[in-house]
């Protein structure tokens, strides 16, 4: 295999990180996630989010060069039909043969890749089972020697691919396994520069995730892309090869202990040449934020919000209890529960019928107008909720949690409902449907807030719960329970409906107890 000589690969200008590293940009990417269905026998098996992939990649390079000219920056999505055996060896060899030597070669691939039939092999669209010798791509004939013979000093190339659904069903003498990191080692030892990044390990899986709508592996290169995540970054801001390698390998395998239900590993590879310390993108250190504006940034599908208080003591203090007669529960259980409902079941319907005469005479309402069920008061203005039983922390001990709902144009009513309900609430809740961070980002997005703003932050990574404080005022994110509580510390039932109202938060929509985010705050948060 011949070698053209070349100089040392290009670096950046270091006093301006900002400025164009490179004349063009030129990327092929491919994402294959349906297959020909042959004319006798089954298709490869799909892979899932492939198409999304890509298609995610090429806007994450588009964004990352956009200080270049647009017409300098060339990017190629394949994906299925478009991704056949000839159209992507013609393609390659099209692009590779007029790269120049300030530009910068990236190939992202997204499908089914194995180490077999003479080398490192990549599917394509019609890849036929029966005969992958010659229906799927060879890495060292279609990439990695043309490479080496061009003009192009600096190459990425990124594969999210693994052998595991490919062996079960091709017919070949070639032993099936995942991509060979020691071929692409025979490619390193030129002048120019070659980053391989490989999803997984021999004999691994690589996996995707239905949480995150991605490959696990491709989502966190996105996040590293973007300059999403911290640790992905050099301590000069750059991602490096090698900085994103690390990331990579420390992520990836932690996503999957935590969040995964299976038993499973991956570990992602890279085969770097030089001094691992080529510079692929700089991130500038983001501008500081108010907390408020930050917190808008965590965006929540919320459903409901409620004011909500709760009220715990010992079994044995309530009326109904006979010291004679009755024993303390010592373990929690449904009739125990249940028994702890009964005991308080007169308490609840004073407490109902208190107020419903209280809220008639406040608020000028008939009879018509309220709706009085055994633990329910709905009024125009607001819901009232009472939930009892056996406290889940306490076996021995009874709770009591009330929940107040105000509806719309509940603020022309404030003076009265400021009668009616005072000091008994602790916190506002918003019940979510779903956030977009995970646990993980979450921690992290938080913990950013609090370097950049002041506060505090505690997680609970088992029970998924994480807290940021700060003046007083807390958030605390219940991934488990899907809700997001608001405290700030002890004020009556409005004046926490209006501290809350005062943060900006990144709710979907707007309620009567709540305020969607400004454009003003998403675009702050965006520019983060």
């Amino acid at each position: 295999m011949g070698r053209r000589p070349v100089p040392a690969p290009a670096r950046p200008v270091d006093d301006d990180p900002a400025a164009p590293r490179f004349t063009r940009v030129v990327a092929v990417l491919v994402g294959l996630e349906n297959y020909r269905k042959p004319k006798s026998g089954d298709a490869l098996p799909s892979v899932a989010y492939a198409h999304s992939d890509a298609d995610a990649v090429s806007e994450a390079v588009l964004e990352i060069f956009k200080n270049l000219p647009a017409s300098d920056v060339e990017i190629e999505v394949m994906t299925d039909a478009d991704a056949s055996l000839v159209a992507v060896q013609d393609h390659l060899a099209y692009t590779i043969r007029n790269l120049s030597a300030d530009d910068l070669f990236i190939f992202y691939y997204a499908g089914h890749g194995f180490h077999g039939a003479g080398g490192n092999r990549l599917s394509t669209y019609d890849t036929n089972r029966l005969n992958i010798a010659d229906t799927t791509l060879s890495m060292r004939d279609a990439l990695l020697e043309p490479l080496s013979q061009s003009a192009c000093e600096q190459g990425l190339i990124f594969i999210d691919a693994c052998a595991e659904h490919f062996r079960d069903v091709v017919q070949s003498r070639d032993v099936i396994g995942n991509l060979d990191p020691h071929e692409v080692d025979e490619f390193l030892d030129s002048g120019w520069y070659l980053g391989a990044f490989l999803s997984c390990s021999p004999g691994e899986k690589s996996y995707p995730s239905n949480a995150l709508g991605h490959g696990i592996w491709t989502h966190f290169l996105l996040e590293a892309l973007a300059g999403r995540a911290p640790d992905a970054l050099a301590r000069d801001r750059w991602l490096t090869g090698e900085s994103l390698q690390n990331y990579l390998r420390q992520e990836v395998p932690r996503y999957i202990t935590r969040e995964m239900s299976m038993r499973a590993t991956q570990t992602p590879q890279a085969i770097l040449s030089a001094s691992n310390s080529f510079r692929i993108h700089y991130v500038p250190q983001p501008p500081v934020i108010p907390a408020d504006a930050a917190l808008a940034g965590i965006r929540l599908k919320n459903n409901s919000e409620y004011l909500e208080g709760t009220e715990t003591g010992a079994i044995r203090s309530l009326d109904g209890f006979s010291r004679g007669y009755h024993k303390v529960p010592d373990r929690l259980s449904e009739s125990a529960d249940g028994w702890c409902n009964r005991l308080l079941a007169d308490t609840v319907a004073e407490e109902l019928e208190t107020l419903y005469q209280n809220a008639r005479d406040a608020l000028g309402l008939k009879r018509k107008d309220l709706r009085k069920e055994a633990d329910t008061l709905d009024a125009p203005a607001f819901r009232y909720i009472v939930e009892t039983g056996q406290n889940p922390e306490d076996p021995s001990e009874f709770y009591i949690t009330r929940r107040l709902e105000l509806r719309q144009g509940w603020a022309a009513h404030r003076e009265a409902l400021d009668e009616l309900f005072t000091d008994e609430f602790q916190r506002l809740v918003v019940e979510f449907d779903s956030m977009e961070d995970s646990f993980d980002a979450l921690v992290d997005r938080l913990e950013d807030i609090g370097e950049a703003s002041g506060g505090d932050v505690e997680d609970d990574d088992r029970d998924q719960r994480v807290t940021y404080s700060r003046d007083g005022a807390s958030f605390t994110f219940d991934l488990k329970k899907r809700r997001l509580e608001i405290a700030f510390g002890r004020k009556s039932a409005l004046d926490l409906v209006d501290a809350a109202q005062r943060f900006q938060l990144g709710v979907g929509r707007s309620s009567p107890m709540l305020t969607a985010p400004t454009r003003r705050s998403r675009s702050a948060d965006d520019e983060a």
